[in-house]
């Protein structure tokens, strides 16, 4: 259960109170949540998510990359990348919802690898203090992102499509974040991103359970987390808040549709 002291965040970004959400000015630094986010966990119909945290490679230890198989930024692809995996057979036509979990968890597998060589490049590209930076927005990242997908997968628990639903969302988020790290221009300032993510996390709030909102609240106070240390690492700061918002928007304006059917 979120305390009042967990659920305010005091540096750009959302206000998340009591269900009062809005841009405010950036204090001494985000408030810490009294209590750490725990992994999601891998919905018991299925296959259960990968050890640790799906990205196992993108979070070592601490004296390594929490996402040592993630990586941020502008390099190209290195010519002696190794080929992306094969899908599964099955997966040209899957038949019944269990092929379709496996097929699901194949790709995830896939995107996982890519942003395993693209954390990789970006890592060799920073001095070392960028890089406890980007070992520290790695670990945010990932604890974002399992909180993420527990409430989007929270929306099928005990169905036979959970498990599916789960490991598409890594799948998402893990291709956001390549995106994020590859440092694509915004199509909008960041003013205009918060204020629209703004509109868009009310109207998912509307349209959810008490618990609900919960989860959504502790994914979203997860997500500011990542996103102020992600952007420590660019070097257009404005441009970063921009981009990562906008992802953002999109990931958050899906689960409106998804819920509102």
């Amino acid at each position: 259960m979120l305390t009042a002291k967990a659920a305010v965040k005091t540096c750009r970004g959302l206000l998340i109170s009591a269900g009062l959400v809005g841009a405010i000015a950036c204090g001494s630094g985000p408030t810490e949540l009294e209590a750490p986010i725990s992994p999601a966990s891998a919905p018991s119909t299925a296959a259960t998510a990968p050890t640790a945290d799906p990205d196992v490679a993108e979070e070592p230890d601490v004296t390594d990359d929490p996402e040592a198989a993630e990586t941020t930024n502008p390099v190209a692809a290195t010519p002696n990348q190794a080929p992306p995996l094969p899908l599964p057979a099955e997966c040209s036509n899957p038949t019944n919802q269990g092929m379709m979990t496996r097929c699901a968890q194949a790709e995830y597998a896939q995107v996982d690898a890519a942003l395993n060589q693209r954390y990789q490049a970006v890592k060799g590209s920073l001095s070392a203090p960028k890089q406890a930076d980007l070992v520290a927005a790695g670990r945010a990242w990932i604890a974002f992102r399992d909180a993420d997908c527990e409430f989007v997968q929270s929306q099928f628990e005990g169905g036979s499509i959970q498990p599916m639903v789960y490991w598409g969302c890594l799948t998402q988020r893990t291709q956001d974040r390549i995106d994020e790290l590859a440092g694509v221009s915004p199509s909008q300032s960041y003013a205009v991103a918060d204020q629209q993510l703004n509109q868009v996390y009310q109207a998912l709030k509307a349209v959810l359970s008490s618990a609900e909102q919960e989860q959504l609240t502790t994914a979203q106070l997860a997500w500011l987390d990542y996103r102020d240390l992600h952007c420590a690492v660019t070097a257009s700061t404005d441009q970063c808040l921009a981009l990562v918002t906008e992802f953002r928007t999109g990931q958050l304006q899906n689960q409106v549709e998804a819920r509102s059917r």
